[in-house]
């Protein structure tokens, strides 16, 4: 019975760990769109503005402005770079990807002249909502641990025997590979390892592909040229796969039989899903429009594998242990969204426009039919909460060409006053016709965001977290032609 519990406890630890938890809930919560070079160029911030494909996944009213047949399709070279700071040593990484963030097509029929319903639109695209090609590198002396500390203190208790079944996946492997060795003292056996408490290298380097994107199939009606609505679904699709690697070495002059070990872990996740979106445009004056959205919870079905591999050089030999192949499948529920949009029209010349939006991170939730994530869930709630997202873009007129610029606030997912996870943007972009129906719009976005991660849990020894700023470039070109 005992043994049955222990197992439990440990699996559930272990799903914890590395499968299913809040930073997945955030991450696959996130949503920082990267579709046309338009939306880009104006920070996104379309909700009330509309006459875009982007546009319409963040109100599907904005499709209620078109008045003929359109095509769109995007390409984006995508630079993202990452510099680490841990226990006082810089270190950088960086991923480059070029890719299709964006194509669609879009169909209008004239119903009246004269009576209030005067366009119907329909319209099917894609759209990449978040981005997770990754590069991170970081590295530093820790004086006052390792990881091992913290598999000796979840082990205590256990017998060697029990290893295996309990902890299959990190603390058995590294038994395997002698990190981890039972001795005889005077108060009888006790685990200890080669592996010096502190003054070690240590470090972790991840390398992530990856992408959320949502195929959109939206409808849309233009009353009176002045209030449009709008109704979207989405068929929502999440890949990520990748390894994370970290390491321990000794430091020069260390005098101990140790030389380095790696861990490393191999995760591939991949979801499919759906939502539904409703909004509005309306036309307030000539000078103001309104508009507003509401998109509700996405409900993913995940399928996860992964695997992980315990390598160890001590006395300079080397050994490896390769852990059993997992799968999971689990429901992944992603929080509703709401959208507050205005623009002001300057007569024939621009257009400034501002969105709004309103989510709570601490909403999200992971199901399964065979495993109760509360305890997950009760740490997102506890970890994350309320923010808004606020987008700023204008659009100039420049003779047949356009002009466009903007910026954009995306709030901590840990809630409001918080700063830790924000993320800031600007972007610049030009409209540029090569015929009456063909238009190429090309625009470059920037995007700065901090984080603080820790490497795993040192229990009283404590542990420095992991300062990381990113910044991501990315360029992009739209092709549109309408007809």
């Amino acid at each position: 019975m005992r043994r049955m519990l222990t197992t439990v406890i440990a699996l559930l630890s272990f799903l914890s760990t590395f499968a299913q938890g809040a930073d997945d809930a955030c991450l696959f919560s996130q949503t920082y769109y990267q579709g046309t070079a338009k939306a880009l160029g104006m920070g996104n911030a379309l909700g009330s503005v509309g006459g875009d494909m982007t546009a319409i996944n963040i109100n599907p009213a904005g499709m209620g402005i078109y008045r003929s047949n359109e095509f769109t399709t995007s390409l984006n070279l995508l630079d993202n770079f990452h510099s680490s700071q841990y226990y006082g040593t810089q270190t950088s990484g960086n991923k480059t990807r070029l890719s299709i963030p964006n194509i669609g097509w879009i169909s209008t029929k004239q119903r009246s002249n004269y009576r209030p319903l005067r366009f119907t639109q329909f319209g099917i695209g894609l759209t990449r909502t978040n981005d997770y090609n990754i590069h991170t590198n970081a590295r530093g002396i820790n004086p006052t641990s390792s990881r091992i500390d913290n598999y000796l203190a979840r082990i205590e208790g256990y017998s060697q025997f029990e290893l295996q079944d309990i902890f299959p996946y990190d603390i058995y492997p590294a038994w395997k590979t002698y990190l981890i060795d039972l001795y005889q003292g005077a108060n009888g056996p006790y685990y200890s390892s080669p592996v010096p408490q502190g003054n070690i290298w240590q470090g972790q380097e991840c390398d992530f592909i990856g992408r959320s994107e949502a195929w959109t199939f939206a409808g849309s009606a233009n009353f009176n040229d002045r209030f449009f609505i709008g109704i979207s679904a989405d068929l929502a699709h999440i890949k990520r796969a990748g390894e994370k690697i970290f390491k321990e070495s000794r430091t020069e002059g260390t005098d101990t039989d140790f030389n380095q070990w790696l861990f490393t872990e191999n995760l591939s996740s991949t979801g499919w899903g759906g939502n539904i979106k409703v909004g509005f445009i309306y036309y307030a004056t000539r000078y103001l429009r309104l508009g507003g959205a509401f998109h509700s919870p996405t409900i993913y079905n995940f399928t996860e594998s992964w695997q992980t591999t315990t390598e160890s050089e001590i006395n300079w030999v080397t050994q490896k242990s390769l852990s059993p192949e997992s799968y999971y499948e689990y429901t992944f529920i992603k929080p509703l969204k709401w959208v507050g949009s205005m623009a002001f029209v300057i007569g024939r010349q621009g257009i400034i426009s501002l969105d709004a939006e309103y989510t709570n991170y601490g909403a999200a939730r992971f199901k399964a039919n065979d495993y109760d994530y509360n305890h997950v869930n009760e740490d997102i709630k506890g970890s994350y909460g309320k923010t808004f997202n606020f987008r700023l873009g204008t659009e100039w007129s420049l003779g047949a060409s356009y002009l466009r610029a903007g910026a954009a606030y995306y709030g901590s997912p840990f809630g409001l006053g918080e700063t830790g996870g924000s993320v800031k943007k600007a972007s610049c972009g030009i409209s540029v016709p090569v015929s009456e129906s063909t238009t190429f719009d090309f625009a470059y976005e920037l995007s700065y965001g901090k984080s603080y991660t820790f490497l795993y849990d040192a229990g009283d020894l404590g542990i420095e977290s992991i300062t990381q700023k990113q910044f991501k470039h990315v360029l992009a070109t739209t092709l549109k032609v309408r007809f």
